[in-house]
């Protein structure tokens, strides 16, 4: 099994972030590139997907992106918050604490 490889940092020269994806393999560094912009007409069928990760590829972009980024609404956070408190609310019923 390879180990993925994901960097997230800001790009100065053009505002947005720069991404590294890689591989460790045993031959160095598998890195995919893809920097091509293709403008694609309105109505074609069966576009090709911006880009392809393994599984392993993706788990390692998701956890890099949850390491540094929230999201910008925060419903994630509020939303586990409300759960937890629900549950909190269960508990004491149950334990007859409120």
């Amino acid at each position: 099994m390879y180990k993925s490889k994901v960097a997230i940092s800001s790009d100065d020269f053009v505002r947005g972030k720069k991404l590294f994806v890689g591989r460790e393999t045993p031959q160095g560094m598998e890195i995919l590139y893809s920097d091509r912009v293709e403008i694609i007409p309105e109505g074609v069928a069966n576009l090709e997907p911006t880009l392809r990760l393994t599984d392993e590829d993706f788990q390692a972009l998701v956890d890099a992106i949850h390491k540094d980024y929230k999201p910008s609404e925060g419903r994630f956070v509020e939303g586990k918050l409300e759960g937890t408190e629900r549950h909190l609310q269960d508990l004491r019923q149950i334990l007859k604490l409120k």
